[in-house]
């Protein structure tokens, strides 16, 4: 007996599948609460330079407003906000005209020099109350450790998915699992507490890594529990829940406006967890080809139960068949993917759409806080239109395939980047919406693609080198991550460019999309040998020359057989 044959019999979505998969699903909730924290942890915080020490009392401009102040110390340019009029040459002036603050000696902000903040900086709570951004000093010359945080924490990321794919196929997706959650616990709770960025980078690290690692675990779990039939569903499911925990972060950072609490907000709930270590089981599968056999009869017979079925006595045996179950003689390797120019080329082209993909999705995750409007709106919309991009690809893909979708998707997503880079606002509320209504229609297309990419990939890679294959594709995903905060950083020199770059980026690897093949439909190849590599350009171009060749045949055939007749 095949062991997704023993699925079908066992029930391939029954009560105990479904208990166990909704629990699975509560985690991605809390898992993307950490995916995207850095948006309310480390945002834009607006500041300006701190005038606390500058002393009017004993002159006629000693009952001024603090806005008054600021017009008299500070430009009136949110590009220089890291500076402030020279104070002694100021007052100076103003002495000169019997502190008429607003004569044009003292206005006339050309003839007075700049200084960099000198006594520090005060910070806006309009918005934020704290973040690591006001309390780090991370703005000026400082302003760098907000991207470099953000790529800390996706390199984490990449770690954590090497670190907890490998160590999961060897010690178990269930234990690798609690690992993860307590990891994430701890990082989190001591980086809500840290007093520096030295302390608070490496905690961040480590939670980027705990919170994939655990992620990634649980999705396997939750693929391996059910049956054939519905494992692209429930992983469809698992990242609308995803989502739902994008939305729901907006809602929580709107309420707990200080960096520390928030961190503890969204991690404190990893302690629930805990009680999963009765309720979560290990992977059939995975006992069965670690010869756990005992612990595997064990899992299956309480499943059967629960679904009101009954297996044979001997079924472990009848399992213990199947040659997926067992280990070929030949061992493969990273290589194999790339061995021949056929496979290299098609393994290139995934692993390239995957960080292409990874690094415009976060991007415009990240990008929410740059957008007009509410940062806690826009993002919580910017999670929401990932709902109706998993569902249509749930009903779609099946009938229509995987790679024109993926490539439309990809299209869609590109244009709509570009439009919004581009699009002049000049404070215009109307075309200030327009740019958040394209921004989200990228958001919405890149979502789409990602999954795609992701369901397309595990369909080509062959059976023998698919873990091999899709754990690559995982680590050019984390790159791409890494990318995401450093391509926005780029809006120093051009504040439309992320956007472009991230439309064109996504418009060139869903041209590659072409040259992938079609894999609804088709059996899951085996061997390398076995796969359907797709075309080469050469063969496009032949295609479409052969094409038109063929229109210009049947013409000159339609006109000699017209001159034949006559």
């Amino acid at each position: 007996m095949k062991f997704d044959e023993l699925m079908i019999v066992l029930g391939e979505f029954g009560k105990y599948q479904k208990i166990r998969f909704f629990l699975i699903c509560i985690f991605s909730i809390v898992s993307a609460w950490h995916a995207l924290n850095m948006v309310f942890v480390g945002p834009d915080h607006k500041f300006k330079c701190d005038l606390s020490e500058v002393n009017l009392t004993d002159t006629p401009l000693g009952d001024i407003s603090q806005s008054k102040k600021d017009e008299i110390f500070l430009p009136d340019d949110e590009e220089k906000m890291c500076y402030q009029y020279d104070v002694n040459q100021t007052m100076t002036s103003l002495m000169a005209v019997g502190y008429n603050w607003s004569s044009s000696v003292v206005s006339n902000q050309t003839d007075r020099s700049m200084i960099s903040c000198k006594n520090g900086y005060t910070f806006s709570k309009e918005i934020y109350k704290s973040s690591i951004t006001s309390e780090f000093n991370l703005v000026c010359e400082k302003k760098f450790w907000r991207s470099t945080a953000k790529s800390i924490f996706f390199g984490g990321r990449l770690v954590g998915a090497l670190l907890f794919g490998q160590l999961s196929d060897i010690f178990g997706r269930r234990p690798m699992f609690f690992v993860g959650v307590l990891l994430l616990l701890l990082a989190g709770t001591v980086a809500s507490m840290a007093n520096s960025m030295v302390l608070f980078l490496p905690m961040y690290f480590l939670q980027g890594a705990a919170h994939t690692g655990a992620f990634l675990v649980s999705y396997t779990l939750a693929t391996e529990l059910v049956g054939p039939r519905y494992r692209v569903v429930a992983g469809f499911i698992s990242q609308i829940f995803y989502s739902f925990g994008f939305m729901t972060l907006a809602g929580i950072a709107y309420f707990i406006r200080d960096w520390r609490y928030l961190e503890i907000a969204i991690t404190a709930p990893a302690v629930l967890f805990g009680i999963y270590y009765w309720y979560l089981p290990e992977s059939i599968r995975w006992l069965l080809t670690h010869n756990k056999d005992d612990m595997a009869e064990k899992t299956l017979m309480t499943a059967a139960k629960e679904n009101g079925v009954t297996l044979s006595s001997d079924v472990i045996k009848q399992l213990k068949e199947d040659p997926s179950l067992q280990s070929s003689g030949k061992k493969y390797y990273l290589f194999d993917c790339v061995r021949t120019w056929p496979m290299a080329r098609l393994s290139l082209n995934i692993w390239f759409n995957w960080l292409v993909n990874a690094l415009v999705y976060y991007g415009l995750s990240l990008n929410t806080e740059n957008l007009a409007g509410s940062n806690y709106l826009n993002f919580c919309v910017a999670g929401a239109v990932e709902i109706p991009a998993y569902i249509l690809c749930i009903l779609f893909l099946n009938k229509v395939g995987r790679r024109w979708p993926l490539i439309l998707t990809m299209y869609l997503g590109g244009i709509a980047c570009i439009f919004s880079g581009l699009i002049p606002t000049n404070g215009d509320p109307g075309m200030e919406t327009l740019v958040v209504i394209l921004a989200m229609i990228g958001k919405f297309g890149i979502t789409a693609s990602y999954s795609i990419i992701y369901l397309l990939a595990a369909e080509i890679f062959p059976t023998v080198i698919r873990n091999i294959g899709m754990g690559v594709s995982s680590m050019s995903a984390r790159i791409g991550g890494i990318l995401a905060p450093i391509i926005l950083d780029l809006q120093s020199v051009s504040k439309p460019l992320p956007l472009i770059v991230f439309g064109v980026l996504s418009i060139l690897a869903g041209s590659l999309g072409y040259l992938l093949p079609e894999t609804a439909g088709k059996p899951l190849p085996q061997l390398p040998e076995d796969v359907d590599t797709g075309k080469s350009c050469t063969e496009l171009l032949l295609c479409c020359r052969s094409k038109k060749s063929d229109e210009y045949d049947t013409k000159e055939m339609k006109e000699m057989e017209d001159t034949i007749r006559v």
